[in-house]
């Protein structure tokens, strides 16, 4: 179970009470007792809650969410042996490790034991990957005077991927000449780190860095190179959280330099109680055209809007975002080409948590794009001024599987489809890609 999905409840604890996905061989009558502890639990009735809970537990039922429960009204009835007891034997599952951490500290503090407190709240810092985990922690610590260490302000990981993509080159099928290599195989390396430099993640400054390079062997001058580098600043005020940020890019094609880019970002996040999510973002970038790329110079704004709504183990994100480009376009005494498209796009993203280590995700996108000005393009022998309207839509499927706190295993498979008025750019790829996440110790 995601500690995201976790709703905070009385004295910080952080209560993920869900009827769980029982297993096929639990009793009915397991099943039937935990969903009467979820009920009696919501109504405040703890002692009801758990002697349903135990009752589920008779039955046959062990899964994480049982267990946690259990904790949970272990502590809020004051129990707080039996509670630590419980939370001690989840925090060995990597996905609940650092939300039991946080807990066995909110119980230490009912016991009076300020030095496990600190040991709880730092352990569960230090292992916490979502945000909001990492920042209850934080304030949980300051509160005792434990500050965390210097090795503690900082988050890095590395993911390596391979596959193959049957269309790199993105060339049409109505081309008269194609490549003699369209598809091939690919290697990618993305890493990056993020480090709090002042204040906390809740208010402070950030330092962010990233490196992306993508390489296809059959075709090389495809390959690519991306470096983004930057500070941001975070801030909250009631439900909302904010964020502004200034960065600094550099992306090379083949082994030129392709564009060089500067962006102003602001985001803003509304949280419900519930764990659903409200995100509105602007970008502005500025952007200089490497040598023989001067028509891409110019700038690219982007406004969007997104929604994450939280149902049962399923995360859904449904999304809008409007993109208006301003560039140099390529224009010669005989030919116009424009590269100032603006486009209309939705999207929505499923994550489908089936186990505690294991999550399934879909996703599909949708694009329509117009672009300024009307290309010159060859129709029949004679030149004709089109302007150039595309729909582009891509939908992917992906499985994914942490098999430690700090290691992940991810197999993904997409294909994408893009249809122009002008045959020339329209065309079709598939792509499937193997990853490997690694997340390093804070």
């Amino acid at each position: 179970m995601n500690a995201k999905r976790i709703s905070m409840l009385a004295v910080g604890v952080l209560f993920g009470c869900m009827l769980a996905t029982a297993r096929a061989r639990a009793p009915v009558s397991g099943i039937q007792a935990f969903g009467n502890g979820t009920a009696a639990f919501r109504m405040g009735n703890y002692s009801r809650a758990l002697a349903d809970f135990l009752k589920a537990r008779r039955a046959g039922i062990k899964a994480p969410q049982l267990g946690y429960d259990l904790g949970v009204t272990y502590y809020h009835l004051g129990r707080y042996t039996q509670a630590r007891h419980e939370f001690t034997l989840l925090a060995g599952i990597p996905t609940l490790t650092a939300v039991s951490h946080y807990n066995l500290g909110l119980i230490a503090m009912q016991q009076h034991n300020k030095p496990r407190a600190r040991a709880e709240f730092t352990e569960a810092y230090v292992s916490a990957r979502e945000p909001a985990l990492r920042t209850l922690a934080l304030v949980a610590l300051h509160t005792l005077g434990a500050a965390p260490t210097p090795g503690l302000h900082w988050t890095a990981f590395a993911d390596a991927d391979a596959g193959y993509n049957s269309n790199v080159t993105l060339t049409s099928e109505s081309t008269v000449l194609t490549p003699a290599h369209r598809g091939s195989d690919v290697y990618s390396l993305l890493a990056g780190a993020i480090g709090q430099l002042s204040g906390n993640y809740q208010q402070g400054w950030q330092a962010v860095g990233t490196f992306y390079r993508i390489d296809y062997p059959a075709v090389s001058q495809f390959n690519q190179s991306y470096l983004h580098l930057g500070g941001q600043y975070r801030w909250s005020s009631g439900s909302w959280s904010h964020r502004l940020g200034f960065y600094a890019g550099d992306l090379s094609l083949g082994n030129a330099n392709f564009e060089t880019l500067a962006t102003l970002s602001a985001d803003s996040r509304l949280k419900s109680a519930s764990g659903n999510s409200l995100h509105a973002f602007y970008r502005y970038t500025r952007v200089r055209g490497g040598s023989g790329y001067d028509y891409l110079t110019g700038w690219h704004q982007s406004l969007g809007i997104e929604e994450t709504l939280k149902i049962a183990s399923t995360d859904l994100t449904l999304g809008y975002s409007f993109d208006f480009n301003e560039r140099n376009n390529f224009n010669s005494a005989s030919q116009f080409l424009s590269t100032s498209p603006t486009d209309n796009s939705l999207y929505a993203l499923l994550d489908w948590h089936l186990s505690d280590a294991t999550r399934l995700f879909l996703e599909t996108d949708y694009q329509h794009s117009h672009y300024q000005g009307a290309n010159t393009v060859l129709q029949g022998g004679t030149s004709a001024n089109i302007f150039r309207e595309e729909n582009w839509w891509s939908t992917a499927i992906g499985i994914s599987y942490s098999f430690s706190k700090h290691w992940s295993l991810r197999l993904d498979g997409s294909f994408t489809d893009n249809r122009s008025n002008i045959p020339q750019f329209s065309y079709h790829s598939n792509q499937i890609m193997f990853s490997l996440e690694y997340v390093f110790p804070h």
